[in-house]
């Protein structure tokens, strides 16, 4: 079970890369439990498949290919905490 410090930097990385992927800045500072889906972040499909594919390769954690009902990407907290339990050490990738 990795550390709270892991799933933080998990979830400042997923911080970042929502952004980036959106070009929402705002999204660099959403708190923990805020929902995906909602208003807040608007997740689409594509964006939501862009996400998912940057997770793969960052982490070597398939999301859609593991968790069938997609209940991680309820919330970025669910999301993180998901990738942290399943990410890939760096040197084992």
């Amino acid at each position: 079970m990795p550390s709270s410090a892991g799933i933080a930097s998990v979830t400042d990385d997923l911080r970042t890369i929502l952004a980036a992927l959106t070009g929402r800045d705002e999204l660099l500072h959403i708190p923990p439990g805020t929902p995906l889906f909602g208003e807040a972040v608007a997740l689409d499909s594509l964006t939501g498949t862009l996400l998912l594919r940057e997770i793969q390769r960052r982490y070597a954690v398939d999301v859609a290919g593991e968790d069938l009902n997609l209940d991680s990407l309820a919330t970025l907290a669910t999301l993180a905490s998901y990738v942290a339990n399943r990410a890939t050490p760096p040197g084992r990738r």
